[in-house]
This record gives structure tokens, C-alpha cells and sequence, in this order.
């Protein structure tokens, strides 16, 4: 530091000397001192103290400029300098342990003006102002806190970005520093400035629907999770008063809400047979053009169907398919209304057959494969896809040979206890299975050779979008390397990249999720559940690609990290 001033000097030709002092009360802040004698004799008043040894090379620099352009002063005990002290009140280094001189015997003599009669000029209201907050500073009592109300006596530690301690430059307004640092300032009035300052006044506690305060945590779940969708009873009759909505709109919105028809496979088909009696019903207005009329006819009813419940991945890419399907009638020419509608009914049937029923067909034809008599093949809640490959893969086995067989265990989890109706499909064909819950799987996952898992949505990052608990499933599997298999079809490929599972999921029912075995109700009889218990029932959770071993899709197995990869491929049809 001291060569780069000494370069500094000599390029300026500057005669001033420069001082490295530590001074513990100058440990806050850099005390600049005055404006530089360029006279060639040198005196302590033009001396330059810097505190602290850790001040870079770039703020010695910006002080000797300031300091040649004259805008660096000794600081005073006053919240704001204006104008810079007479040369004969300026502080030398041999007499800074003396008691420190008021803010207002430092303060500048009054101006004359320019006649010249010797009356001095009157203050303005914001000279008055200044001195009016100096002396409502000075009456506080000693340890009552700095000017502005900053505690310590001083100006505010700032950190790195602030100009207190090793700043870039100094800040004569504390004002402006603590407003630019988020630090509150006491009140300026005289009235109240040797009192504390008073705090804003505090927020009411949360209150539930009856009026009972929430606890701080119930509020952060209820805040955490409330732009999450949950499920509501549609109100079907003023759909209907609308007169926008078909009726079998309206039917599919309410078993789609209720819980009847689950599973995304479920929820597409019953979406999209929906739409084609809903296009064959259709009539299109005079003076329009069906392709261009049939998409804003159809707006309400996917909104409406959104409100019941998420269309997911898979439903989204299909509606999106149907409105690309219908924007390509403006492309075959001139065709009649009955034809065009004849063509998107046969279209829907063809993308129901092949994007659903037969790539189910060749997932299970490929993940069956993989089934060897003997073995223990692990599975989660219920799929349609699974419960497909599970009975082809007995089936066939007990063709080759009828001893043969392997066994199923079946994990669960509350409330929604999907399992039992795979197990009751199992069972009936006669597989051997085994029905757990969720926390036991630990202890049986070292038996097993073969974990398969459904899918409602696998996203651009290979990560696996399934029923909540398939990513516990998944980490356990992978710790007592157990190979993971993923049945999912290519229509449900998404481009999103879902990192967690609170961005994007559902909130289910929880009526069912605090019943007890037994059928009774958590709590006592008749009365509410207690405000500090927030029930919360997440439908969907995201597991890593990392514990996927493999995709099996209609295309054969794939990695996880190939989906984007399959969705360039299959862009077109998607």
C-alpha cells in the first residue's frame, strides 16, 4: 500500500504525508481529515489516518482523490457535515486524546453576505432542523444509543457493502445508511427522543374458520402449502345454469372430485371419451369456421374440469394434441361439418388405442421379462400398468410350467389404502402375496429381487412423479440394491423440471387421514380437532432418477436421463 502511494505522489506531486494508524476508536469507521496543504512544508494538520490495517488498496486510492478534489472532511459527532471546518480548528494527531469539542462549537461561523454589512444571514428550515436534531441527540443520556438512534454511539456496522468498517467510501448521513441497510431509526421529534422508540404494532394471531387462534406452525404449514390445488365438491348446479358445460362434463367433473375415478390412465380416457361425445353433439354456428369455433367452445369445459381436479401431465399433453388435431382441419381443405367432426371422433379412438391400451400392452410384454420364477417382486399402492404386468407375467409362467410361481408384496399407506384393491385383483388370479405397510418395508426389502412402480408423470429430468411414498420406496430399494423398474407411457413425458414436491402437487381429502382403526375419529366426542393441529395430506411426492434403475416405456427400457430424448422423438405426435 505504501508504494502505491508513494506512486501516487509522485504522478500527482503531491507533498503530503500518509499514516497507517490503528486506533481502537477509529476501529468503526475511517476518519478522512481535511483538505491537504499543497504548500511544500508538512504539517500534522494535513495528515491522512486510515484505520485498520485490512483496508484495501482500491479505498486509499478513492480517499487521496476525494481528498485532491476536497471533498473529505474530519468527521464530528454531528449526524451530517455541510461545509468544511476552519484550518484552525482542525484536530492534530498529537491532540486526539483530548475531550472531545461539541457539535456545535465544530460547526462553521455564520456566513455574511455579499453587501457586506455584517448581518448575518438568516438560517434556513433545514439548517434549523439539523440543529434541532443535534441538540435532541446531545440531551439523550449517555448510553441511550448513537445519533439516529443507532445503538453503539456511532454509525451503523454495515458490513462489507456498507461504508462503516471497510467500506468502498464514507457516508456522511445516517439517514441514508440505515434506510439502504433495513436498520431502524428512532424518531426525530424532541419529544420522544430521549424515550425508546416505539414498535410497530404487532399483528393479530391466526385465526381458523370459527374464529380460534392457530398456532405459528399450523399458519407456516397453512401458508407453506396454500397455493397447492385440494379437492372441493364442484357445485354442479350453477355449472349447469351456465349453459356452457355439457352434462357429461359436469358427471365426469364430479367423479373426478369425489375420488371414483383415480389413476392418471383413468382420468385421460375418461377426459377424452368425454370430449368425443361432446364433439359429436356439437353444432356449429352460422358465419363460423368449426376449427376455429370448436377450441372456445371447449375453454370452459377444460377450465371447469381443472377446478375438479389437475389434469396432470398426461391430460394436459392430451388436450393439447386434440387442439392440435383440430387446428389441422384448417389444413385439409373443404371439408363438410359432419366430416370434420367424423374425423376427430376416429382421432380420439386412435390415441386412446395407441398412446394407452396397446403401450400398456407392450410395458407389460417387456417388464415380464424381467419376472423369474422364485422370485419377490415388490410394488406400491396400485397402478394399471403393474397390475397389468403382474397378471401377464403369472399367466404366462404358469402356461410354461404349472409349478412355477413367484410372489407379490404389496406396500401400502394410509388414507387412501389403494393396495387392497390390487391385492384383491392378485389374489383373485392366484398370486401369492403379501400386504404390508409402508414403515415394515424396511425389513422386508432384503427378500426382494425386483421392485416395479407406476408413474402419473415422468418430468424432462428423469424425475418420477407417483403416488406419496414412491420416493421412500425408491431410497429404500436402492440401499439394499434392489433393481427399481418405472412402467410409464411416453404420453405422460413431461418438458417441466420439478425439483420438490411442494411446487406442483395436490392436497387430498383429510377426513379419512385421522380415523382410527377402529372407525372413531381423532379426538374427543364433539368437539373440533385442537387449533395446533393442522392435518395435511400431500397426493403426489418426486423421487430422484438417481434411485430409477430403469424406464420401461412402449418404446423398451430407456434411462431416466433419455426422456428428453423421447420427447424430440415423439414431439409430433405428443
Amino acid at each position: 500500500m505504501c508504494q502505491a502511494i508513494q506512486r501516487y505522489k509522485r504522478s500527482s506531486g503531491c507533498k503530503c504525508h500518509v499514516a497507517l494508524v490503528q486506533n481502537p476508536s477509529l476501529s468503526r469507521h475511517v476518519h478522512p481529515i481535511q483538505q491537504f496543504n499543497n504548500s511544500t512544508e508538512t504539517y500534522p494538520a494535513s495528515t491522512i489516518v486510515i484505520a485498520s490495517a485490512l483496508h484495501k488498496y482500491n479505498l486509499i486510492l478513492q480517499s487521496l482523490h476525494r481528498i485532491a478534489r476536497g471533498t473529505l472532511y474530519w468527521p464530528s459527532d454531528t449526524p451530517e457535515i455541510t461545509s468544511p471546518p476552519a484550518a484552525s480548528s482542525l484536530t492534530r494527531l498529537s491532540d486526539r486524546n483530548r475531550p472531545k469539542v461539541p457539535a456545535r462549537e465544530m460547526a462553521p461561523p455564520p456566513e455574511k453576505d455579499k453587501a457586506g454589512d455584517g448581518k448575518a444571514k438568516a438560517k434556513s428550515a433545514k439548517e434549523l432542523k439539523k440543529e434541532k436534531r443535534a441538540a435532541a441527540v446531545a440531551a439523550r443520556p449517555e448510553g441511550a444509543g448513537g445519533p439516529d438512534g443507532v445503538a453503539g454511539g456511532g454509525r451503523p456496522d454495515l458490513g462489507p457493502q456498507g461504508v462503516s468498517g471497510s467500506g468502498s467510501r464514507p457516508i456522511s448521513n445516517l439517514n441514508q445508511a440505515a434506510s439502504s441497510s433495513n436498520i431502524p431509526l428512532a424518531s426525530s421529534n424532541p419529544n420522544n427522543a430521549a424515550g425508546p422508540s416505539t414498535s410497530a404494532p404487532r399483528r393479530p394471531p391466526p385465526t381458523d374458520s370459527a374464529g380460534h387462534p392457530i398456532s405459528n406452525l399450523a399458519a407456516q404449514q397453512n401458508s407453506f402449502f396454500s397455493h397447492l390445488p385440494h379437492q372441493e365438491s364442484p357445485d354442479t348446479a350453477h355449472a349447469l345454469k351456465t349453459n356452457k358445460l355439457h352434462p357429461i362434463i359436469v358427471r365426469l367433473g364430479v367423479l373426478m372430485s369425489s375420488g371414483q375415478l383415480r389413476g392418471a390412465n383413468a382420468r385421460t380416457m375418461g377426459m377424452m371419451i368425454a370430449f368425443r361425445e361432446v364433439i359429436r353433439d356439437y353444432e356449429c354456428p352460422d358465419q363460423a369456421v368449426l376449427w376455429k369455433d370448436l377450441p372456445i367452445y371447449l375453454s370452459p369445459m377444460i377450465a371447469w374440469l381443472e377446478t375438479c381436479r389437475p389434469k396432470g401431465v398426461g391430460g394436459g399433453n392430451a388436450i393439447r394434441w386434440l387442439k392440435s388435431e383440430i387446428n389441422r382441419l384448417g389444413e385439409q381443405g373443404d371439408r363438410s361439418e359432419a366430416e370434420q367432426k367424423d374425423y376427430l371422433v376416429e382421432a380420439i379412438g386412435l390415441y386412446l388405442r395407441d398412446r394407452i391400451e396397446f403401450a400398456d400392452q407392450v410395458i407389460a410384454d417387456h417388464a415380464k421379462e424381467k419376472i423369474k420364477p422364485g422370485d419377490t417382486v415388490v410394488t406400491y399402492a396400485r397402478s394399471s400398468v403393474v397390475e397389468r404386468v403382474l397378471l401377464e407375467a403369472w399367466k404366462d409362467m404358469r402356461e410354461d410350467d404349472p409349478e412355477a410361481s413367484f410372489k407379490v408384496i404389496i406396500v401400502d399407506s394410509r388414507p387412501l389404502l389403494e393396495g387392497r384393491q390390487l391385492l384383491e385383483a392378485l389374489t383373485f388370479a392366484g398370486l401369492p402375496c403379501t400386504y404390508i405397510i409402508l414403515p415394515l418395508l424396511s425389513s422386508i426389502l432384503p427378500q426382494a429381487d425386483l421392485v416395479l412402480l407406476g408413474a402419473s408423470a415422468l418430468h424432462s429430468d428423469g424425475a418420477l412423479y407417483s403416488r406419496a411414498g414412491t420416493a421412500m420406496v425408491a431410497m429404500l430399494a436402492k440401499e439394499h440394491r434392489v433393481p427399481v423398474v418405472a412402467c410409464v407411457e411416453t404420453y405422460k413425458f413431461g418438458e417441466k423440471v420439478v425439483l420438490d414436491g411442494v411446487a406442483t402437487n395436490e392436497l387430498g381429502d383429510t377426513k379419512t387421514l385421522l380415523e382410527l382403526p377402529n372407525g372413531k375419529k381423532f379426538g374427543k366426542r364433539g368437539k373440533d380437532l385442537p387449533a395446533a393441529l393442522t392435518p395435511l395430506h400431500l397426493v403426489y411426492d418426486v423421487t430422484p432418477p438417481a434411485l430409477i434403475t430403469a424406464v420401461c416405456t412402449e418404446i423398451g427400457f430407456i434411462p431416466p436421463s433419455s426422456v428428453p430424448t423421447v420427447l424430440g422423438k415423439t414431439s409430433g405426435v405428443v
